[in-house]
Parts: structure tokens; C-alpha cells; sequence
């Protein structure tokens, strides 16, 4: 089976037998024994899953409430190192979970509130759209209506290279006064955004799989919170795709 094309799933799927079996410590000349870790569990995950998306949520909620988007910039800046660093340095707990999520937060309050503001309802569009994809691909995956691939993964991950190509590409010529137009709601908008939703949606579906097999190996339960911190990157990244999306539709 394919492991994700996330790096932080890809990096917890290389923690195979992270349960060590309980080994003796010497303290003052004696010896005591050290519990050995719990292999996690379902539940575990679902509820740092949980815990993770209500800080995401209540770090936006006031973000918007309280008037924090001038915190917005740092936010994304030390969201963006941090994940970088748990993607290539894996660390499980709950700490670095939580601090990811409640610094995304305040990137996805503002964000919404931006984009609300150009299409008012687009916010909640959004989140509704960015709900059922998630429980869509949830159900297909439970259900095994759609397999995962080796092939299917290639095809994601060369689409998310070629989106962040596009994108930088689309900077830099903004930095020179040239309008690419791969983000102005042209049509070529449009297209890139379907790709990217597509992309990130079936990115969730492979790693619903990689946390499947991450539950067989026998890991410890503290990196139930690993999951929790690749989840939230792949929904955030969704979620923007679908929210700039939207907001090219004016009909509403």
C-alpha cells in the first residue's frame, strides 16, 4: 500500500514498531521498570482529531471576533516553519498539534473574513463544502468504493508539484507587474482551483489510508496527535483552495 503523499503521514508511516518494549533503568543504583507505551488506538486518534479541530476553530472564531487578522502574517509565517519542521522532524504530543492549529486558525479567520468581505457567504460555502468532501471521502474510504494506488498517488503528488510551480511562477511575475492571470477569476482560475480541490481531497483519502495502517503498527498512542497535526494540514489546505474558489463566483 502507498504511503501518503502528506509528509507529515508520510514520515509517521516510517515510525514502524515506535512501541518499544518496557526496559529497565538504573535510579541510585537500583533498577525500576519503565511502562512501555500503549499502542494507540482509534479512539485516540478521533479524539486529538477533535481536540485539534475545535482549537482551529475557536482560534478563527476570535480572530475574527476580537479583530486579530493584523496577526494574520506572523501567524502563517510561524505556522508554515513549524509545519515544515514537524513534516521533516516528526514529534508526537500534543503541544506542537495544538500550537499548529491554533496558528492556522488565525490564518483561516482572516482569510474568511478577506474573502467574505469580496463575496459575502462565500465563508460558509466554504465550510460547508469543505465538510462534505470530508465526509465523502470518509465514507468512500470506509466503505472501499475508491482503492488507493501507487500510480494515483504519483498523479496527486506531480499535481501538487505543478500547482506550486504555477504559484510561484504567478509571485514572481506579480513582483515584475505582470498578470499571469491563474488567479484573478479568469477561466484559468477556475481550472486551477478545481485541480487543487481535487488534488487535496484525494490527498485526504490516502491518508485516511496511511493512518489505517499507522493504527496496525503497534506506535505509540502519543502519535494519535501526529495524525491529528496532518489531517488539519491537508482540510486548511482545502479548505483555502475551496474558499478562494468560491469567491470567484459572484452570482451570490
Amino acid at each position: 500500500m502507498p504511503a501518503s503523499s502528506n509528509p507529515a503521514i508520510r514520515h509517521l508511516l516510517t515510525l514502524d514498531g515506535a512501541v518499544a518494549p518496557a526496559a529497565p533503568v538504573r535510579s541510585g543504583g537500583g533498577v525500576r521498570p519503565v511502562a512501555p507505551d500503549r499502542p494507540v488506538t482509534l479512539d485516540d486518534i478521533v479524539v486529538a482529531t477533535v481536540s485539534t479541530f475545535v482549537v482551529l476553530v475557536a482560534s478563527a472564531v476570535l480572530t475574527v471576533l476580537l479583530g486579530l487578522g493584523f496577526l494574520a502574517l506572523p501567524a502563517l509565517l510561524a505556522g508554515a516553519g513549524l509545519g515544515i519542521f514537524l513534516a521533516v522532524r516528526p514529534r508526537p504530543g500534543a503541544v506542537p498539534a495544538l500550537t499548529f492549529a491554533a496558528l492556522q486558525g488565525i490564518v483561516l479567520g482572516e482569510a474568511t473574513r478577506f474573502f467574505d468581505g469580496l463575496s459575502p457567504g462565500v465563508g460558509t460555502l466554504a465550510v460547508v463544502g469543505t465538510g462534505c468532501i470530508f465526509a465523502g471521502t470518509l465514507a468512500a474510504y470506509a466503505t472501499r468504493r475508491v482503492r488507493i494506488g501507487a500510480k494515483g498517488t504519483r498523479w496527486a503528488v506531480g499535481t501538487v508539484l505543478g500547482l506550486v510551480v504555477l504559484f510561484l511562477a504567478d509571485v514572481v511575475a506579480a513582483w515584475c507587474g505582470v498578470d499571469l492571470g491563474l488567479r484573478d477569476g479568469g477561466v484559468w482560475s477556475f481550472v486551477i482551483g478545481g485541480v487543487a480541490v481535487a488534488a487535496a481531497s484525494f490527498f485526504l483519502l490516502v491518508d485516511f489510508e496511511s493512518a489505517n495502517r499507522f493504527l496496525r503498527s503497534g506506535a505509540s498512542y502519543r502519535w494519535a496527535w501526529y495524525v491529528a497535526f496532518a489531517l488539519v494540514m491537508t482540510l486548511v489546505w482545502l479548505y483555502l483552495e475551496l474558499l478562494r474558489l468560491l469567491s470567484y463566483v459572484k452570482w451570490w
